[in-house]
């Protein structure tokens, strides 16, 4: 959402070295899929295998842990793979193989068993591949069902072109040639999916060659992780989907696992009122939340027509429109009363859940070298700082004045410290705003989302944003705090996250809400495998993201690709862990509530010991903390009280003959979806009047925002 410009050259951070250390010859990953006992991936890599072996071995496992899946060494003798295991052997290794171990393997796959291979070998010829003599130099593939993304790799890649048994599914497509490179087939009674070349190696830095192997494996295997977090978060803007139904709308939004929206207000400021009430209805009735995206000091279309003589002004003079963004002076008296009574009418014509105060700073991230973007140089701006600083800061960018900037510093340092200044002051203006907005509305969850300047520090300058002070705000005025970092970082990893996610939690303090904005947009033609983040890319940028943070925010739901949703719910589940305990017993951890996924519809279901109502069809709604779970097969009880979904923290549930009772936490509203329409409620023990919204996905119920114990009556 942030205003983008040319990406920056900096280098790429290198993979998480996260099988460097290991001695062992082989990686168990668990938990795995959509089965029980649960799957169990092995990644056999061995220490001869060295160099690219080692980086091939890693990308395999990032691939998986990005979605959830725990990594585990094993000893090699130990390498016994069962019906229940996927079965993962890289190029490297499986050149290694002897012909007893290759014949194990051929005979496990035959036997039922589900396999990923690389390269030409003595296993894949075993699998009946058939390899041409020629060799072909491969620098970009295409996805057989996403023609038009473009996949190029850092450094082209030898590869063997081969014909896979008959019949086979193609998944992927190398170069001009469109020869298949990602494939999967049937051997015997099992399964194997086939890849070209390695999926990475020491020259894709923590990528990988095949965005989509996840999707790939699962469509090959049947199989998915087990754990997920159905509570997206995302960014919105009406004006990307013009002529949408908002039911239509909201219903596509709940589907896709998104359950809270930041919807940009520019287009309902002063306009579209019918539209953005019908939206949010719609979102509530789905059981999603709607905070008011507040992009200041963008307001609208219709105020920058009307007045012109409040716009901002850029150092060349002209009026400011960097971007997307049209740029009203907030610093002139009359333009900051207009937009203050603007945004309380706003966020009282309509039934928002929350506000989001974002990216509040002074243009630009290109700096001082683009002065047809540089901010403020309004009116007011120019005559305060005349007073203060003793000249007009237009002066710094005139080649010929002594002021110019390349030629006094200090006369410099006085105008950035100025704008940082007055950025303090406007997040201090408009949070007393948005705290008196709560004031009159209780529940209204209030969040600041601040560009980072602690990791690039070169933005304190360019945006002017002071963190320390900005940080010291939020706490006093208990808002959350989301961190966006600045495009400068857009093409670095995850690694990145856990450095963030410290420098703030130092500032606002372990009882602080802290989230992350993770800019899902193209980043350039020239950076590598894709210009924007999708497949394996994003979800390691959102697992290890979450791993840091308690909550991930994502620009936005428009970007993403279609198929990157998927996967999403599971990445945001990668903190958590489950571990089989016996059949239909698994030990699940999570900070903040998972739903777990079954084989079957379970016909009873227990969570340490005790009868569990949260069951929707083949999930397992499973509360935040470490739980056992059990549940039996079978077709469960006609009619029995269900809680289907918690747009929530789910904290407890139980039922009893003639209500059901759920203990959940929410900064907001909370909604939770239940199976049947309640006759009446009680909040905390006491008579509650709760809306109710009858949907295809059941009843849902608009709970107050806190900690509470909602009881639901049937009758």
């Amino acid at each position: 959402m942030e205003t983008t410009y040319p990406a920056p050259t900096a280098a790429s951070v290198g993979p998480r070295a996260a099988a460097a250390a290991c001695t062992v010859l082989a990686l168990l990953i668990t938990p795995a899929a959509l089965a029980s006992p649960l799957l169990q991936p092995v990644v056999v890599a061995s220490q001869r295998a060295g160099g690219d072996g080692s980086a091939s071995v890693r990308a395999y496992v990032e691939a998986f842990r990005s979605v959830g899946y725990r990594v585990e060494p094993i000893a090699p003798v130990s390498l016994r793979p069962a019906g229940d295991t996927v079965l993962v052997v890289p190029h490297a290794e499986a050149g290694s193989l002897d012909a007893e171990a290759c014949r194990r393997v051929v005979a496990f796959v035959e036997g039922g068993g589900r396999l990923v291979t690389a390269g030409m070998s003595r296993l894949s010829r075993a699998l009946g591949v058939r390899f041409a003599d020629e060799k072909l130099e491969v620098a970009a593939v295409t996805e057989a069902r996403s023609p038009d993304l473009v996949i190029r790799w850092k450094s082209p890649c030898a590869f063997q072109p081969f014909v896979p048994p008959v019949p086979s599914r193609t998944y992927v497509l190398a170069g001009d040639a469109r020869r298949p490179i990602v494939v999967s087939f049937r051997h015997g009674r099992g399964t194997v999916l086939f890849l070209g070349v390695e999926l990475g190696d020491e020259s894709t830095a923590g990528t990988a060659r095949f965005p989509y192997f996840l999707q790939a494996a699962g469509e090959a295997f049947g199989v998915g992780p087990p754990l997920a977090v159905r509570r997206l978060t995302v960014y919105a803007d009406i004006g990307d989907h013009p002529r949408a139904d908002p039911i239509a709308l909201a219903r596509s939004w709940h589907r896709l696992g998104i359950r809270e929206v930041h919807l940009g207000t520019w287009q309902g400021f002063d306009a579209n009122e019918a539209t953005f009430s019908a939206l949010i209805a719609a979102c509530h009735r789905y059981g999603i939340l709607v905070y008011a995206w507040l992009e200041l000091p963008e307001v609208s279309t219709a105020f920058w027509d009307a007045h012109p003589e409040w716009r901002e002004k850029t150092a060349t003079g002209a009026d400011a429109r960097v971007d997307w963004r049209r740029l009203m002076a907030l610093d002139v008296p009359e333009c900051f009363a207009a937009v203050a009574e603007g945004v309380q009418a706003m966020l009282g014509r309509f039934d928002w859940d929350g506000v989001d105060l974002a990216e509040i700073y002074f243009e630009s991230p290109a700096g001082l070298e683009a002065p047809h973007l540089f901010t403020p140089m309004n009116r007011a701006a120019r005559e305060e700082f005349a007073r203060r600083g003793g000249f007009d800061p237009r002066d710094l960018f005139v080649e010929s004045s002594a002021r110019y900037w390349k030629e006094d510093p200090a006369a410099l340092d006085a105008f950035l410290a100025y704008r940082r200044d007055k950025i303090v002051e406007l997040h201090e203006r408009l949070m007393g705003l948005l705290s008196s907005a709560r004031r009159r509305k209780a529940g209204l969850d209030l969040v600041l989302t601040l560009v980072d300047a602690f990791y690039d520090t070169s933005m304190r300058d360019r945006i002017a944003i002071d963190p320390e002070r900005i940080a010291r705000l939020v706490v006093e005025d208990a808002f959350a705090l989301q961190v966006e970092d600045p495009y400068t970082l857009w093409g670095l990893g995850p690694e990145r996250y856990a450095r963030i996610a410290s420098d703030y939690r130092r500032l606002i303090g372990p009882a602080g809400r802290l989230s992350i904005d993770i800019n899902v947009v193209p980043r350039g033609e020239e950076v590598v495998p894709t210009s924007q983040q999708t497949g394996l890319e994003l979800y390691r940028l959102v697992s290890e993201a979450r791993r840091e943070f308690p909550k991930v925010c994502l620009y936005s739901e428009a970007t993403i690709y279609p198929p990157d949703f998927g996967f999403l719910p599971n990445a945001l589940a990668a903190g958590a862990s489950v571990r089989q305990q016996g059949s239909g017993t698994v030990l699940v951890e999570s900070e903040e509530g998972v739903e777990l996924a079954t084989e079957r519809r379970p016909r009873t279901v227990t969570v340490d010991g005790v009868p569990w109502p949260a069951v929707r069809e083949r999930t397992v709604l499973v509360p935040k903390g470490r739980h056992l779970v059990e549940w039996q097969d079978g077709t469960p009880e006609a009619g029995a009280m269900r809680l289907w979904e918690a747009n929530a923290v789910l904290l407890g549930a139980g039922a009893g003959r003639d209500s059901l009772s759920v203990r959940y936490a929410s900064p907001a509203r909370a909604f939770l979806t239940l199976s049947f329409r309640p006759a009446r409620a009680e909040v905390d023990g006491t008579a509650a009047t709760v809306p109710v919204e009858a949907t295809e996905h059941g009843f849902v119920v608009a709970a107050p925002p806190g900690e509470h114990t909602l009881k639901a009556f049937r009758r």
